[in-house]
């Protein structure tokens, strides 16, 4: 059979994560460094069940199911009081640790894509989870309409691109205030990935602009591998800088590359990252950075990418 999480589980942070997170902050501690421990919305072995209702879904029912693998939640009172105690236990952690408890809403955001169906025939978006679909019917009254792809005309579905980025606001917001009560010094991030939000549609169903603010978040993240890929510094440069657009001041923003690739324009993103004062640079991951062995400081000189 299949093995799911078990989403009352108490505590919901399973005992092999817990004791690494406790060391690896503790040690941070030591060095002087401050962490912020990250969680987006996906579940390795979360129940994909419909009546389970805790998995984003397409039009057809699938539930929606990424490559890492795991199961998307969604953003329903079923997904959210799980994310929730997984939250505040965090922040605990942190907290014995010695820090100032940190939290980042990771990839928290619809999924991006459609799913395909027979000669990559794009099927629909992640919108239709009863939750969901219950919420826009009360508030519309009538049923959630069918949204093929994120390339459709965000001015034909005036209802929708209004409520979708309203969930992921409630959610963050519920989350931030449950965490707040139990530690009332704890700060918060959000990841923004600019490159899989690089359409109109993006823009508008995945950033909830009144949730999302510099009043409640202590930094905005971007990050944009698919820029870093296609070795594109302009727009690398756009999503260095597209905190500010949502009234981040530089040391409210922070910049995530990944320094994987040595043939990529990772170093120079971080420069103008670097340039651009930021609260921080986050290196993404730090096994590939000590695997292939960077030299470090690298900010002295520029040079050509190089295929190790």
């Amino acid at each position: 059979g299949n093995w799911y999480t078990d989403t009352a589980a108490e505590p919901r942070i399973n005992r092999a994560c817990r004791d690494w997170s406790r060391g690896f902050f503790g040690k941070c501690n030591a060095y002087g460094l401050d962490a912020t421990a990250v969680f987006s919305l996906e579940l390795q072995h979360g129940d994909p069940s419909a009546d389970a209702g805790l998995g984003q879904r397409y039009s057809t029912g699938a539930a929606v199911m990424l490559n890492t693998p795991a199961l998307q939640t969604n953003f329903s009172p079923v997904s959210r009081a799980f994310w929730e105690k997984v939250h505040v236990e965090m922040a605990g952690i942190l907290a014995a640790a010695g820090h100032i408890p940190y939290l980042q809403f990771g990839e928290v955001q619809w999924w991006y894509f459609p799913n395909m169906g027979p000669g990559d025939t794009p099927i629909s978006m992640p919108y239709y989870d009863q939750y969901t679909k219950d919420r826009f019917l009360a508030a519309y009254g009538f049923p959630l309409r069918f949204i093929a792809n994120q390339h459709v005309n965000p001015a034909d579905f005036p209802e929708e691109t209004a409520f979708l980025p309203s969930l992921i606001g409630e959610f963050t917001d519920a989350i931030r205030s449950y965490v707040l009560d139990a530690h009332p010094n704890c700060k918060f991030e959000v990841l923004y990935p600019t490159d899989v939000n690089d359409n109109a549609w993006g823009h508008l169903v995945n950033y909830p602009n009144t949730a999302w603010t510099p009043a409640k978040l202590t930094t905005l993240k971007t990050e944009s591998f698919g820029f870093t890929f296609s070795r594109d510094l302009n727009k690398s440069k756009y999503s260095v800088n597209y905190g500010e657009s949502k009234g981040f001041a530089r040391n409210q923003r922070s910049f995530l590359v990944g320094p994987g690739d040595s043939t990529t324009t990772w170093e120079k993103e971080a420069r103008i990252a670097k340039k651009e004062n930021l609260e921080s640079i986050v290196l993404f991951a730090l096994d590939q950075f000590c695997l292939i062995g960077y030299p470090v400081p690298f900010w002295k000189q520029q040079r050509k990418g190089r295929r190790f």
